[in-house]
């Protein structure tokens, strides 16, 4: 006896690869996604004054050395060049005003 198979049966390899293929569709989207914007991260360094050489004053009173430092302190670290620089202030409110006046800051933010 021959199998007949009618318009409206579907072959069991066609149920079968269709969610596959519609799987395998979804997951390479994803990935492509993923890697469409990879997020750029910038590091940032605090410089304490107590590293010498002036380096906190270039950089807190935007000196023209300042750019120059904080270039030169980002390509020592392995990073692109300086994308901000300036005076660390203490944004969390932890240090108390009067020790916080007696020691100056500087923060570099560097490109990858």
């Amino acid at each position: 006896m021959l199998l007949q198979v009618t318009k409206f049966e579907q072959s069991p390899w066609l149920r079968l690869l269709a969610p596959l293929l519609a799987g395998l569709l979804i997951a390479a989207a994803y990935q492509g996604a993923s890697r469409a914007a990879p997020a750029q991260r910038n590091a940032v360094y605090l410089i304490s004054d107590s590293e010498g050489y002036g380096l906190v004053d270039c950089i807190v009173q935007k000196r023209e050395c300042g750019k120059i430092v904080a270039d030169s302190w980002c390509e020592a670290h392995g990073h692109g060049p300086a994308v901000g620089f300036g005076a660390a202030d203490d944004v969390t409110g932890a240090i108390s005003a009067s020790s916080a006046a007696s020691r100056a800051a500087a923060m570099v933010t560097c490109s990858e």
